[in-house]
């Protein structure tokens, strides 16, 4: 153990921290003959210890998730959507208070992903779908629940006109950004939109003897602010996610939840803005029927795609990107010269651009939306090989600082201390390797955005 501990980045550091985990865990005893028959366990303990703080905080918070740390090591792959819903509603049945449930799921989730992360088990895209595929869990699950007292206290949302009429309205969420595209980080927010299917009102069963019902628009969103609020609260077992719903149709200020012919209409009508309709390219369905779903993205498809392409968007998305990147220091891998944004803009020009007359390009992620792209002929192997590269790299270099939960989530570290944990991380022998790597994809970006962008001027 010695040996390992004399490799990481700072040894000292790294022993009084694999000291105050271990006293958190008990058991040591079965724990150190574990790690003098098995190397991978002892070096993956060690390397834990050593640069992940997020990760070793999950472990001392949960001392019996030691299990789950050696799990990763047998997994042959990631849980699935399904296997994920299955288990925590297992986990959920029947209990009063869902809070601690929810936190000590997603933090076993984490903890498999982040292990397999480190270990370099998992390509940076299967990461992301799973981080994806437990935020989406836990919004399902608190959905569920809030929905089912909401209908306790004010009736069923039904909808009043049409063939439907009479019938059950259904909500419907709208994942953006991240959550959208299906490539969350681990610290990502959740970019939501709250929609239902039409105007009505709430009704009781008969038998129930309530009189008090309200509209269809009450109901959800009040509904929304449940969801919101239990998805954000600060409480003892800290904050499960934090969502934006500030990106919905009638502004931050306006009703959280919508109806589905709304949100038709606000961008039927010209209102909604170019930015708005780049970020419907990563929306995607996270809660609702599969009828409900099918007609919503008919809808975000209308409003995203369908408006004639014209060529001042071109002006208008690199003024967008050239604001972002003002409120960003010189070592952000997201909003600075060159960061993801960079490639997700220009995956959204293109995709406005041709994903209108094609519906193969109507893809929410940006490595598939780079790669549809592609495969429809409107990126350059060599420019395709260089977006999907690039962003790769950088996202992996994001998903590394946050396991070392570093002082700024996506800044390329500037305290040697953190450069040299990151390197550590990402194999890199010598840190100016990896930021002189970082630095040359980043310029590579730039140019390719502006040689794209430009010849759309």
């Amino acid at each position: 153990m010695l040996q390992a501990i004399s490799k990481t980045p700072n040894p000292d550091t790294t022993l009084v921290d694999l000291v105050h985990v271990s006293d958190s865990l008990g058991g040591k005893g079965v724990l150190w003959q574990l790690f003098s028959f098995s190397s991978p366990s002892l070096q993956l303990y060690v390397r834990l210890c050593s640069a992940c703080p997020y990760l070793s905080g999950i472990l001392t918070s949960n001392p019996g998730m030691i299990d789950e740390l050696m799990d990763s090591l047998l997994l042959e792959h990631l849980p699935t959507l399904p296997m994920l819903q299955s288990t925590l509603a297992d986990l959920s049945r029947g209990a009063e208070d869902l809070d601690p449930i929810l936190h000590s799921f997603k933090d076993a989730q984490h903890l498999r992903v982040g292990v397999r992360d480190i270990l370099g088990k998992d390509d940076v895209r299967d990461t992301h779908i799973a981080l994806s595929n437990i935020a989406e869990t836990c919004l399902r699950q608190i959905i569920l629940v809030e929905y089912e007292r909401l209908v306790r206290k004010m009736g069923q949302p039904t909808i009043d006109e049409g063939p439907r009429a009479g019938q059950p309205c259904e909500l419907i969420v709208l994942a953006l950004g991240k959550l959208g595209g299906r490539e969350p980080n681990y610290h990502s927010d959740l970019d939501l939109v709250f929609l239902y299917e039409a105007d009505g009102h709430t009704a009781f069963p008969r038998r129930a003897g309530h009189a008090a019902t309200t509209t269809n628009q009450h109901f959800f969103g009040q509904l929304g602010q449940r969801i919101i609020k239990t998805t954000n609260a600060m409480g003892p077992y800290g904050r499960l996610y934090e969502v934006d719903a500030r990106l919905r149709p009638t502004g931050r200020s306006g009703t959280l939840a919508v109806p589905l012919e709304e949100f038709r209409r606000y961008f039927a009508t010209g209102a909604g803005q170019l930015w708005e309709r780049q970020a419907l390219c990563k929306a995607r369905i996270v809660f609702g029927s599969d009828e409900a779903a099918r007609e919503t993205e008919a809808a975000v498809a209308q409003a995203a795609f369908s408006p004639p392409w014209r060529r001042e968007f071109v002006t208008e998305i690199r003024a967008m990107r050239a604001r972002l990147e003002e409120t960003a220091g010189l070592r952000n891998l997201k909003r600075g010269v060159g960061g993801t944004v960079d490639i997700e803009f220009l995956a959204q020009m293109l995709q406005l651009r041709h994903a209108g007359a094609d519906p193969s390009l109507r893809v929410p992620g940006t490595l598939e939306s780079l790669a549809a792209l592609h495969e429809a002929g409107h990126l350059q192997m060599a420019d395709y090989e260089q977006a999907s590269a690039g962003y790769r790299h950088l996202r992996s270099v994001e998903a590394r600082i946050r396991l070392m939960n570093a002082t700024g989530r996506h800044e390329m570290p500037e305290k040697p201390d953190e450069l040299n944990r990151l390197a550590y991380l990402l194999d890199y022998s010598d840190p100016q390797d990896l930021v002189s790597e970082t630095d040359e994809i980043r310029r590579k970006n730039r140019e390719l955005f502006d040689r794209l962008t430009t010849r759309f001027v």
